[in-house]
């Protein structure tokens, strides 16, 4: 177990260049998660699967989750002392906002499949539940909001509805977003119970490891997927 440190002075710190930079393996790992992400979203193009809404929205969650976990390495570890706890809130909306188009992107894969009133339901109530968890977000300066909305987003929604889109078609490609969602369950409860290596190495850069795998295998799951009877859905 780790005790969570909430004193800056006591933060792990290196100095480069007479610059000092809290929390330097948080940072990286940080990068290592959004180099996947670029890898996953270039990936998708390079594969000139992001011409169908499905596809792209999934690109677009592998994107902003890669510039979420930039800036929330920089602003919301690194220089914390410099922005304060409102320089983690880039990081987080932007995030927010990546889950968000993945749920959109799952509505859409599964909306063809279900009965015409729940696909509106979960179109509506998409943008009802993200700009709840951003007010709350920005309102208490809790990460609790953003680790929930990821939970109830990825989950809940996305693995839910692939789950029934599975059901129906037995694409095998899905398996991988099952694979993906126990890693993230796994990452989640090494950053609850704090996890942690050491106070260098602790339960933020070890959960964040296992993220990087699990976005590998929403790629894995992206690329393969079928899409074919369902490329005219819209969310």
């Amino acid at each position: 177990m780790y005790e969570t440190i909430t004193d800056l002075a006591h933060m792990p710190s290196v100095k480069w260049f007479g610059i000092t930079i809290l929390e330097p393996f948080t940072v990286l790992t940080n990068l290592l998660i959004a180099t996947v992400c670029f890898y996953a979203y270039f990936g998708l193009r390079g594969k000139k699967l992001n011409v169908t809404f499905i596809h792209r929205f999934i690109g677009y969650f592998f994107l902003l989750i890669g510039f979420a976990t930039i800036i929330g390495g920089v602003l919301g570890h690194a220089f914390i002392y410099a922005t304060g706890l409102y320089g983690k809130i880039p990081g987080w909306y932007t995030s927010m906002a990546g889950v968000a188009l993945f749920e959109r992107a799952a509505i859409a894969h599964a909306r063809p499949l279900m009965n015409r009133n729940a696909g509106i339901f979960f179109s509506v109530f998409n943008y009802i539940e993200i700009f709840t968890f951003m007010a709350l977000s920005l309102g208490t300066l809790n990460f609790l909001f953003v680790e929930l909305h990821a939970i109830y987003g990825l989950f809940v929604v996305v693995f839910c509805l692939e789950l029934f889109v599975y059901s129906k078609t037995k694409d095998p490609a899905l398996k991988n977003i099952f694979i993906a969602t126990a890693l993230g369950v796994l990452a989640i409860l090494c950053h609850a119970f704090k996890l942690s290596i050491n106070r260098w190495f602790n339960y933020n850069d070890v959960s964040h490891l296992v993220m990087a795998v699990c976005i590998l295998f929403y790629y894995k799951a992206a690329k393969k997927m079928n899409t074919d009877s369902l490329n005219n859905a819209v969310a």
